[in-house]
């Protein structure tokens, strides 16, 4: 299997139903374009915390620098703000990876402009 590109939902002005339209977390990670205004939704329906990384491409003097690790606590969701252009690959998308997949659902909101 290979990671697999997440649908943009784009928000509305009157907003949007938070738990509507996510997908199940891909084991091999997920990806979406970056713009700045896409933002990251995750939804936790374990009965304990999961660790999810968003991985950062860049370099600081020849140093990686290290990947965003994000904890969604048990039975619960978080929103990300939109990702500064840090995050971005060399293929224009934003790759986020899971410890363990199971029990975890994504999308991805776009704000309106």
């Amino acid at each position: 299997m290979a990671r697999t590109d997440l649908a943009v939902r784009p928000m509305p002005r009157i907003g949007v139903a938070l738990g509507v339209g996510l997908v199940a977390a891909n084991v091999d990670g997920n990806a979406f374009d970056h713009t700045d205004r896409r933002m990251l939704l995750i939804k936790n329906s374990n009965g304990a915390p999961a660790t999810v990384t968003v991985q950062i491409p860049a370099t600081v003097e020849g140093q990686d620098v290290e990947d965003l690790p994000v904890t969604i606590p048990a039975n619960d969701s978080v929103l990300l703000p939109p990702f500064s252009a840090v995050y971005r690959q060399e293929n224009g998308k934003v790759y986020i990876d899971y410890a363990a997949p199971a029990g975890l659902t994504v999308g991805v909101l776009e704000q309106p402009v």
